[in-house]
């Protein structure tokens, strides 16, 4: 007898759609819940409000560096001054030139996001301690010229900010308009995190700041996105701004580099790379001197002993430590219970490969006099000519040093020769970034497995898929509201799932990646490639660290890949894994080309099997 009609028997009819319903439910319960809290701060008293809304701003101004410090891993020192721009301009326009105060949050908006972008431009170059020092001076500027400009920004003593508008007649009743459009500005920032994190542009942008090299690799503009991602944040942190300039008083000392570090301390606390993280941190930071209202210099030593505490003993913040708790009271990791899409299609026999068609080009890649040398040493590629055809797996083998990874770093786009051209389907593309190759449909993976270990192989496998789905930085702020965007997720999940089924890591699809065995970071690394169908595929050295077993495994999915139509390049050292499966060989020693030939025509040459084969 059938049960399709039977809801118990088809939980992904009918399981979903309550599950669904239940979240819609619950965000809805959370939303009326914050503007009930939001009501009653509107009609408090003005010290409690006072403590509220300036907690709100500095939690606005903690998610904007969470945008960028969480996301990205840029330590951003520079959050003071862009709060500061965007009060200063506020001030000084809305109080000596008169101009709407709502036209004015456009204009900061713009401007601070602009300036960002501009600096970040000029500073994303660098990382870690660098680009931490550029933004810090960059603020220590600031503070610098609004503490000399004492006619246009009043100096040390600072200038009265502007009057909020009143609400109309008749809203009275509602309470301070001002708390309402702080309370709504930091609503409006925590859904933008909420869903930028649930899109797939966060595992992407978590590829950017752990694995840049494989977020390259798959298409993605990681030098555009960055300074994208950096005005964004500058943009939220002058908003910040704009909201303060009404709260009082605007001086140097209020976004000085104190300030900014102060904000990197209510991400730490709170929980960095966490939605609520930044806002739990700002209400301590912010609330600690007015709460516990002591000695002056004793409550400096005792603030900073805290935070000292919570950064050391709780480096993954409140929020962190929440839910290793709930993973625990429940049952199972925090991977586990992590929204990656519970059911995955009918695994199929093979994906199809994006294999070009009968009247292309027949070789694919091609090196022509390739040469390439890092600083003043000897050259590393030294004329170097290969041709890899159509369908055809071609193995590059060679001893330590002879230059294997830098000419599959040469072909992929992470390096550019000195000399000679390099050409992908007939099309010159030596001077092209690896994202620009990636549309060309080349794919690479590495030596150590470019992956992210806080994300599922599932997530991992995503990345792959960034230029095969329209829109995805664009729509990523908006991503969970749209029909489109909910398609497209569960799409991108499915293909993931498949892919990860065909490679033999299926099972582990719903684990971290840093919880997973080495060879089932390497199948998900080659997973991540093979899920956008590519043509083309550079591996380099893919059976390292691998047991004979896994071994064997990877040269069966090798073969099966190549039966799709998939032309690889293969760098390795294992012979024995390597020569069953190419069609070519090249050897390199001393970054020459010593032999291009058959498996068979490798072996048998003289110099070859006593030199680098050991017989």
């Amino acid at each position: 007898m059938s049960t399709a009609s039977d809801p118990q028997a088809s939980p992904s009819a009918f399981g979903r759609p309550r599950a669904g319903l239940g979240r819609a439910a619950g965000l809805l319960a959370v939303v009326l819940a914050y503007l009930a809290a939001t009501a009653y701060v509107a009609q408090a008293g003005l010290g409690f409000q006072s403590l509220v809304l300036v907690a709100a701003v500095f939690a606005i101004l903690a998610i904007s560096l969470d945008l960028v410090a969480g996301m990205l891993g840029l330590y951003s020192l520079g959050q003071g001054g862009f709060f500061g721009i965007g009060a200063y301009v506020t001030t000084i326009l809305a109080n000596d030139h008169g101009w709407n105060v709502f036209g004015l949050l456009l204009l900061v908006l713009v401007v601070t996001g602009l300036i960002g972008a501009a600096v970040g431009a000029m500073s994303l170059r660098i990382s870690g301690l660098y680009f931490a020092i550029t933004t810090f001076i960059f603020t220590l500027v600031l503070t610098v010229l609004a503490t000399d400009m004492v006619n246009v920004t009043g100096g040390l003593q600072g200038l009265l900010g502007p009057a909020f508008p009143d609400f109309p007649e008749g809203l009275g009743w509602l309470g301070r308009p001002l708390a309402w459009c702080i309370m709504l500005a930091l609503l409006l920032c925590l859904c933008l995190a909420w869903n930028v994190r649930r899109s797939p542009l966060y595992p992407v942008l978590l590829s950017i700041r752990d694995a840049e090299p494989f977020a390259e690799a798959a298409g993605v503009r990681t030098a555009a996105i960055k300074i994208g991602v950096f005005g964004l944040s500058a943009a939220m942190a002058g908003g910040a701004g704009w909201l303060f300039s009404f709260l009082g008083v605007v001086s140097p000392s209020q976004f000085d580099w104190s300030v900014s570090l102060n904000v990197l301390v209510m991400v730490l606390i709170g929980g960095i790379n966490t939605t609520i993280g930044p806002v739990i941190g700002a209400m301590f930071v912010s609330m600690f001197p007015t709460v516990v209202n002591i000695n002056p210099w004793l409550q400096e030593i005792v603030y900073g002993a805290l935070s000292i505490l919570a950064i050391t003993l709780l480096p993954e913040g409140v929020v962190g430590v929440a839910r290793r708790v709930l993973a625990r009271s429940f049952g199972g990791s925090a991977a586990a219970v992590e929204n990656i899409g519970p059911d995955v299609a009918p695994m199929p026999a093979s994906l199809p490969a994006a294999a070009p068609g009968p009247d292309g080009p027949e070789i694919l890649v091609e090196c022509r006099g390739i040469e390439f040398g890092y600083g003043v040493g000897p050259k590393v590629l030294r004329n170097v000519d290969v041709a890899v055809r159509r369908g055809h797996i071609h193995g590059l083998i060679g001893p330590n040093g002879s230059g294997k990874s830098t000419l599959a770093n040469v072909i992929s786009g992470r390096l550019r020769p000195h000399a000679g051209e390099v050409l992908i389907k007939g099309l010159r593309v030596d001077g092209m970034p690896p994202s620009s190759r990636s549309r060309l449909g080349l794919r690479r993976t590495f030596q150590a497995a470019q992956l992210v270990k806080e994300l599922t192989p599932t997530q991992n496998v995503m990345v792959g898929l960034y230029d095969r789905v329209p829109r995805i930085v664009s729509r990523a702020p908006f991503w969970p509201m749209l029909p489109s965007g909910r398609r497209d997720m569960a799409a991108m999940r499915r293909r993931a799932g498949e892919t990860l089924g065909i490679v033999g890591a299926g099972e582990w699809a719903g684990r971290r990646v840093g919880d997973v065995p080495h060879g089932i970071e390497q199948l998900t690394q080659l997973a991540s490639v093979y899920v956008a169908g590519p043509d083309i595929i550079v591996l380099d050295e893919p059976a390292t660290g691998l047991s004979a077993k896994e071994v064997r495994h990877l040269a069966a999915i090798l073969a099966h890949l190549k039966g799709q139509g998939v032309t690889m390049i293969i760098i390795e050292h294992q012979t024995r894994f390597l020569f069953p499966l190419c069609d070519r060989v090249t050897v390199l020693n001393a970054g020459e080309v010593i032999l291009t030939g058959s498996a068979d025509e490798v072996r048998a040459h003289p110099t070859i099997r006593q030199v680098y084969l050991g017989e």
